[in-house]
């Protein structure tokens, strides 16, 4: 896998991971998807005007941190927050075999 995820593949993958109709789920994966178009843009906006902005002030010049970065850091714990929240589904969840232990008790070469 290369580069940046489509949007519209990120989408397909969490709808196909929660219920769809839970429309509470839905609506967070929604939320989801507009949150990681508006970090993009951010992102964006950040590579092309740097990390540092001048700014004007009269006869005044300086060098500031510029605003979006404080607004990614911002969408970003929102964005933590909200994944946090949905209920993911297992896809092709493992199968279980009852009949072999976890090694659940040590064996003696565990103990030296």
């Amino acid at each position: 896998m290369s580069g940046v995820v489509k949007i519209t593949d990120l989408e397909k993958q969490l709808m196909l991971r929660i219920d769809t109709n839970d429309l509470v789920e839905v609506d967070k994966v929604k939320r989801y998807i507009a949150i990681v178009k508006q970090i993009r843009r951010l992102q964006t906006e950040i590579n092309k005007n740097g990390v540092l902005t001048t700014t004007v002030n009269g006869s005044q010049e300086f060098m500031k941190t510029n605003p979006a970065i404080n607004e990614l850091n911002k969408l970003t714990k929102t964005l933590i927050s909200l994944e946090k929240s949905i209920k993911f589904e297992l896809i092709n969840p493992p199968e279980l075999n009852d009949e072999k232990k976890d090694n659940d008790e040590p064996k003696v070469s565990d103990l030296y």
